[in-house]
């Protein structure tokens, strides 16, 4: 009994860490777990390691973030176990990798790293021989980390590739079926930040190819890889800035890193630096990020009120709008917006009923003159918000927790065809989620 409740934690790393499920039906919950021969060997094998004196150590970041995970190394069909400690002495940090036998778990490799911390670690085929390359972050305390790709061939653990990092991110940018490892580092006031791209051949001969980001940079907000108008391959890096927001853009072809934003004589990707929060998003689920970029309404009052533009790139740089939207980040939804309102529209709150919160699309018909209003938006919160719901005119397009979403059409007698209707608004009426604003 004692060492089925040994075992516990094990066991619900396991499950998680491989997507298990226990089946088995109701009797099941209410039965002590049966642990696995192979997963009791694979304790036993642990045990030894944290009789030594470690303790485990997981990594903190990334998304295997588990003490003990299993992974096939070397597609065999048979999964490998990795366990984090750390320990005493000269390299505390220690990457223990187990294989099973017929009987038993053995100690096939170690990798062991200096720094307070593992900070992260990714699996990944880099070279095409099938087995897969271990890539780890280190944390070294403050904000400095340090970047190594260890190869695990024959579970011979060796260095390929180091670089201190801001991130990372692992993509195939070329289309030749490897995937390459990008490493992203912030700039300093003597130098801006840069990119850099490793790609490993089958004989294991590592190379580099670099290229800079925007200049004044304060730190690397958001990297992720994603298509462009014209190829499927590019990789997209935001960072903060005095201006707000940049965002550099890179293409690899023919062995070449380039930052086709970037404007050489300025050295900032000027097309792509904002004041604003709103990140890069691919906004239309197409594998293709776009770049929002502000733009002001026409003012009814004191509050000013803005959309975004969002711009494609194609792989020369150029860009074009894609879509317009409004945010409206307070009551957390954006609309997008119909390509016939062009620049004719402004817009204003109107939240004098408790639980009630209103934005108003108008169409501007010029300075001095009155705005005519042809679409309310309503966020409806607490116990009365099915009766507001239910007022005339309004119909409900969307309900998330507590809140209930209603829009109401006000475009009756206006002679205007770029007036919505209901199908386009369920359809374009969205929620915000927390990565919208995402520093």
């Amino acid at each position: 009994m004692k060492r089925v409740f040994r075992v516990l934690p094990l066991l619900l790393l396991l499950v998680l860490t491989g997507g298990c499920s226990l089946g088995g039906g109701i009797d099941a919950l209410y039965s002590l777990p049966q642990m696995a021969d192979e997963y009791l060997e694979l304790q036993h094998a642990i045990d030894g390691v944290l009789a030594s004196g470690a303790v485990y150590s997981a990594p903190v970041d990334g998304v295997h973030r588990q003490s003990v995970q299993l992974c096939d190394l070397n597609g065999d069909g048979t999964e490998e176990a990795v366990a984090f400690f750390s320990a005493a002495g000269e390299k505390p940090l220690k990457i223990w990798f187990f294989i099973q036998t017929e009987d038993a778990y053995e100690k096939a490799a170690v990798i062991e790293g200096d720094g307070s911390s593992i900070e992260s670690i990714d699996y990944v085929d880099l070279d095409g021989d099938g087995w897969l390359e271990a890539v780890v972050g280190w944390g070294m305390g403050g904000d400095l980390k340090m970047l190594e790709v260890y190869t695990l061939r024959g579970f011979q653990a060796a260095s390929i590739a180091a670089a201190d990092y801001s991130r990372y991110l692992t993509a195939d940018l070329n289309g030749d079926g490897r995937k390459e490892l990008v490493v992203v580092r912030r700039g300093s006031a003597e130098s801006p930040g840069s990119v850099t791209l490793y790609s490993v051949a089958g004989d294991g001969e590592t190379v580099s190819v670099s290229e800079r980001l925007s200049a004044g940079l304060d730190g690397i907000t958001k990297l992720a890889a994603g298509a462009l108008e014209d190829t499927p391959y590019a990789v997209f890096v935001e960072g903060s800035c005095q201006g707000g927001l940049v965002t550099d853009i890179l293409t690899y072809r023919d062995g070449v890193l380039k930052n086709i934003t970037l404007e050489p004589a300025g050295g900032v990707s000027e097309g792509t630096l904002r004041a604003s929060t709103a990140s890069f998003q691919d906004l239309l689920g197409n594998g293709k990020p776009l770049v929002p970029l502000p733009r002001s309404l026409p003012v009814q009052g004191e509050t000013v009120f803005r959309v975004l533009d969002w711009y494609g790139y194609d792989s020369r740089g150029e860009r074009g709008i894609v879509c317009t939207t409004y945010h409206n980040y307070s009551d957390s939804w954006y609309l997008i917006l119909p390509e016939s309102w062009g620049r004719a529209i402004t817009v204003r709150r109107e939240d004098s009923d408790m639980g009630e919160r209103a934005v108003v699309f108008s169409l501007w018909n010029g300075e001095g003159e009155q705005v005519t209003d042809f679409l309310a938006l309503y966020s409806l919160s607490g116990e009365n918000r099915y009766e507001l719901a239910a007022r005339p005119g309004r119909v409900i397009i969307r309900e998330s927790g507590e809140t209930v979403y209603a829009a109401e059409l006000r475009a009756e007698g206006i002679d205007w065809s770029g007036a919505p209707d209901m199908n386009y608004l369920r359809q374009n009426f969205r929620l915000i989620y927390a990565e919208w604003n995402a520093q």
